[in-house]
């Protein structure tokens, strides 16, 4: 009886933390920042890279928390280390300009490029390439080539 309540109880989490994130997120477009981040915050403290995405957005415009790019930094990278290529973009562009991390023109290379290959979008990955083509431009070439063997050798790390 203990076994069937505990597999009965491993299949139902999952779905009730689905409806935690579809919540804060419906929240999130309705602009309800506050309910959000409560429904959000703990499944992104629970390693969910697609909440993680959204606290680094509510902390990098200042939705429903304190406008902070170093929290932002900190959950966009969370999600970008598991492979999340909105999140890839969004460290990348902060290690571009020094936003919430000290400014690093090889690590926006790796990571947009990360999230230029891992985009299920053809339109954000083309805006992506493009955003490295001016990036690189602004690079070294032992900088670009870093940036290279840092993105070939990455790998997603599970949460």
């Amino acid at each position: 009886m203990y076994k069937q309540f505990l597999a009965g109880l491993a299949l139902i989490l999952p779905l009730l933390a689905n409806a935690d994130f579809d919540e804060g997120v419906a929240a999130y477009t309705g602009s309800d920042y506050a309910k959000a981040v409560a429904e959000l915050k703990p499944l992104a403290d629970q390693g969910s890279a697609d909440a993680q995405h959204y606290m680094g957005l509510m902390s990098h415009y200042g939705y429903g928390t304190a406008k902070d790019q170093t929290v932002a930094a900190n959950w966009f990278r969370k999600a970008a280390v598991q492979g999340d290529p909105r999140s890839q973009y969004y460290l990348g562009k902060m290690y571009e300009a020094g936003d919430g991390v000290a400014r690093s023109l090889p690590d926006a290379f790796m990571w947009l490029s990360l999230s230029a290959a891992g985009s299920s979008m053809s339109r954000d990955s083309v805006y992506t390439k493009e955003d490295l083509g001016k990036l690189e431009r602004r690079m070294t070439p032992e900088q670009v080539a870093k940036a290279k063997d840092m993105a070939k050798q990455w790998k997603p790390q599970p949460k």
